[in-house]
């Protein structure tokens, strides 16, 4: 894991993932995605400083997931369908991480946690 050698560039990522049906165990694992995520981020940068996101949708309802701070923990804004389909549009922009090695990271947790990778979309440096 490495940083930007102390400087303090920003990068992003974002991505497409998707489930098959959303069930009981649906919003766990995308809260534990994004705090893993957030976590690898701490650890290779010395502190979070940025922001996770998600949008879920299920059926004809989204549901926004945001993490900004690891002791506030995900605030979620809406609710899913069970039993729906459910497509993820998740993004993060933070400081001090490598953005190959966050998009890696993304992917991997999506991954870990029963989630199919659709696309990547754009890697942004920031500055």
């Amino acid at each position: 894991m490495s940083n930007l050698s102390g400087d303090s560039g920003g990068t992003a990522h974002g991505l497409n993932a998707y489930a098959d049906a959303a069930g009981k165990d649906t919003l766990p694992a995308l809260d534990r995605t994004m705090i893993s995520v957030a976590e690898w981020i701490r650890d290779s940068a010395g502190t979070f400083l940025g922001h996770v996101k998600m949008a879920v949708t299920t059926g004809a309802r989204t549901m926004t997931l945001n993490l900004t701070d690891l002791g506030t923990g995900v605030e979620h804004h809406g609710s899913l369908i069970s039993g729906e389909r459910v497509e993820i549009r998740f993004m993060a922009a933070v400081l001090d991480v490598d953005r190959n090695e966050l998009a890696d990271r993304m992917n991997k947790e999506l991954i870990s946690n029963g989630f199919k990778i659709k696309k990547s979309m754009n890697i942004i440096e920031l500055g």
